[in-house]
């Protein structure tokens, strides 16, 4: 089979730029100068067999890596980690968000963009449920919002450095809400969402998980489980682990404890006072779905176990009989993807550029990657 000149070209951009090298830099690596490099990333040129030697000994990949024509995850020092807590994604999934990574790291070195996430990723925690409240809190102090209520989450996940794409997942992963990757080596992450979701459904999923990242690389500094034992003295007697740990940290962070409670006291709502259309209005103004306000007010004991239980099955049976749409409707308004196409049209506006950001284009119109 004829090997593809371009095909090998775009590997080799796509591993320098996951370890934000320049193009000087990893031709200094190998031995070569910039400009045959060069030639060879826009497949003008093939590379010699004691140049791929070099590129497979530098980046710490196999040299059958750079004729790949579908790479799914990258290896070495600045490896995408996939994590650590839902199934394996299929194959189509994780490819379309290669395709994505790819681009994203494009245009952030046309434009010379910040790589790196001013959050910290990683955060040590108590692996206990009053533990993933404490982080969640640590981490709102982080990105400065204390206890108030965000309008637009992805816009401060983004002002942040945290890269967010929403797109229609493909045919066999419909179900899945969302996907994300570390890249440790820009000590940053990329969030994947299901853009056929609910805005509650993508705002949950987007910090759920920021919550299994942070689980992730604390189990990876471990070297252990986490959550081998259920904790004692608690009211949640289920164990804890990874999966409900990472949705404790989300109910926590969109719905914070101060908030709720000032509410319900400013409103004088008792255990037993509340109503349906109380329920939904005040569960509005967190962007959280029905289910997600109900079972947080129930965690803080701000409702009754009869009235919970009564609202649970108003929920599911509202959600059976929707495919899972939200109970009046939604009012969460937020900003798909709006750094990368932000970076997008800064590329287009800079010279010598156009054949990349062409491509990438292409790509965003077959995966259906929109800004409203």
């Amino acid at each position: 089979m004829k090997t593809d000149p371009k095909l090998v070209g775009k590997n080799i951009r796509f591993f320098r730029r996951s370890r934000n090298w320049t193009l000087l830099q990893l031709a200094s690596k190998i031995g070569i100068r910039e400009g045959p490099l060069g030639r060879i990333e826009r497949g003008i040129n093939l590379p010699s067999a004691s140049v791929l030697y070099q590129l497979s000994n530098v980046l710490k990949i196999s040299i059958d890596a750079l004729f790949a024509s579908e790479l799914c995850q990258t290896s070495g020092e600045s490896s995408i980690e996939e994590d650590i807590i839902s199934p394996t994604p299929p194959k189509s999934l994780l490819n379309a968000c290669q395709d994505i990574m790819a681009a994203f790291h494009a245009l952030e070195d046309i434009c010379k963009a910040q790589k790196y996430a001013y959050l910290p990723l990683s955060i040590p925690f108590t692996p206990t449920y009053p533990g993933m409240e404490q982080l969640a809190v640590r981490v709102r102090r982080y990105l400065g919002i204390g206890d108030s209520v965000v309008f637009d989450n992805f816009e401060l996940f983004e002002n942040f450095g945290l890269r967010i794409i929403l797109f229609p997942f493909t045919r066999g992963a419909k179900e899945i809400n969302s996907i994300s990757f570390y890249e440790p080596g820009f000590h940053n992450a990329f969030f994947f969402l299901n853009s056929k979701k609910n805005p509650e459904k993508q705002l949950f999923s987007l910090v759920y998980e920021l919550g299994k990242i942070l689980i992730s690389n604390q189990l990876t500094l471990q070297s252990q489980s986490l959550f081998s034992s259920q904790e004692e003295n608690s009211e949640d007697k289920r164990p804890i682990n990874a999966k409900r740990a990472a949705n404790r940290f989300a109910a926590t962070f969109l719905i914070p404890e101060t908030a709720v409670r000032t509410t319900v006291s400013q409103l004088g709502i008792t255990e037993q006072g509340w109503s349906w259309g109380l329920l939904l209005r005040i569960k509005h103004r967190f962007g959280v779905s029905t289910q997600a306000f109900l079972y947080r007010l129930d965690e803080l004991n701000l409702i009754s176990k009869q009235l919970k239980s009564q609202f649970d099955t108003l929920i599911q049976e509202f959600y059976d009989s929707t495919n899972y749409q939200e109970p009046d409707s939604t009012r969460r308004c937020l900003t798909p993807n709006g750094r990368f196409f932000d970076l997008l049209l800064t590329a287009e506006n800079m010279e010598h550029t156009n054949e990349e950001v062409k491509e990438i284009k292409q790509l965003q119109k077959r995966l259906k990657i929109i800004h409203k």
